[in-house]
């Protein structure tokens, strides 16, 4: 019974308020639109199109721990995608698996240039990405000449990337195992410490030993290898490229990292982050399906207002904390300190570099 307190503070709306919403949308649409919402054919579809949108996701966690935006992922997916379709089409004889290599290899790269204009010169990384996001698109545009590009992949390339086991589609495994893959560094071991502790303080964690700057090269460059990753598993479902991909894809996945953020321990964590992710799919679904007009404005409304509630709801955790109010609030022990989503990251290191 001594640790009766502690079992309800886990189960606090604070805590966990997605797996309420989650429930609370399971059970709303399982009663108003039952054949519907509970067919398999809507469970597959929305494990099938979010998979790509969790690997974006973890794509996006990982600067964003250290402190950091990382804009370009969806820019970075959907040139992996054009570079894939393009090499499949001219270059048929090179292979499935090294096409798929160049392209995630030219996306790390897209990524250790986010760094080295973030880390090293000390540009803010909302506005180096975001400017680097459009040197993504037009490149990608140039190659496609603003065309539709089919890719000329091998049928048991495309039969893996659309096919399921055990009923679940094989996109959705791949994003676990590299959910699985983040969360046991940011988790387990000291890169993660560092990771956590840059994004808090960076001034106090290089004044610590921690090397920062190569922290946040190396963040953006996982990041960019993560979107390259998203654009393989995009490419295998899909085996097109339009200029519509990607950028699209951006919005839904930060909306996950930022709901992700006030779930479990307060800080960007690898399992909230998925947890929003198919609460706000299976809540877009959803109104979707109930909706008599085809609910086309259902999506960016829905992850709008999740975002805005996301941010709300830490900016008053981050007060109640700070103010050192409900103890249910505070952190385990030896847990590093959350990262404040409510203002722009890195603002500590930036103003360290001024």
């Amino acid at each position: 019974m001594r640790d009766f307190p502690g079992f309800l503070r886990m189960l606090s709306p604070r805590r966990i308020s997605v797996v309420y919403l989650l429930v609370l949308i399971f059970v709303v649409f399982s009663v108003t639109i039952p054949d519907l919402f509970l067919s398999p054919i809507t469970m597959q579809s929305v494990a099938s199109s979010q998979a790509v949108v969790g690997i974006l996701a973890m794509a996006a966690l990982l600067p964003f721990v250290a402190g950091e935006f990382d804009i370009t992922i969806g820019a970075n997916m959907a040139l992996t995608v054009i570079v894939i379709t393009m090499l499949s089409r001219d270059h048929p004889g090179m292979g499935v698996v090294t096409m798929c290599l160049i392209a995630v290899f030219l996306s790390s790269v897209v990524g250790l240039c986010n760094g080295i204009l973030v880390g090293k010169l000390g540009i803010n990384s909302f506005i180096a990405t975001l400017a680097t996001s459009q040197v993504l698109v037009a490149l990608a545009l140039y190659l496609s000449d603003n065309q539709q590009v089919l890719a000329q992949l091998p049928d048991g390339f495309m039969d893996l990337g659309q096919g399921r086991t055990l009923g679940v589609p094989n996109g959705l495994f791949v994003t676990l195992v590299l959910a699985l893959a983040v969360w046991y560094v940011l988790q387990y071991t000291k890169l993660g410490r560092h990771l956590y502790a840059a994004g808090f303080n960076r001034e106090a964690a290089r004044l610590s030993g921690v090397r920062t700057e190569t922290l946040v090269i190396g963040s953006f460059v996982a990041s960019g290898a993560l979107s390259g990753l998203a654009g393989v598993v995009y490419v295998s479902q899909v085996g097109t490229f339009s200029n519509s991909i990607g950028a699209p894809l951006l919005f839904p996945a930060y909306a996950a990292v930022f709901l992700g953020a006030t779930q479990f321990n307060f800080r960007p964590n690898v399992w909230g982050t998925i947890l929003a992710i198919f609460t706000l799919a299976l809540g877009v679904q959803g109104l979707q399906l109930a909706s008599a007009t085809g609910g086309f404005w259902i999506t960016p409304l829905f992850n709008g207002l999740a975002l805005v509630a996301a941010v709300l709801f830490s900016r008053r955790q981050n007060i109640r904390r700070n103010e050192g109010g409900d103890p249910s609030d505070s952190e385990e022990p030896g847990a590093s300190a959350p990262v404040d989503t409510d203002v722009s990251p890195g603002r500590d290191s930036a103003a360290s570099r001024q």
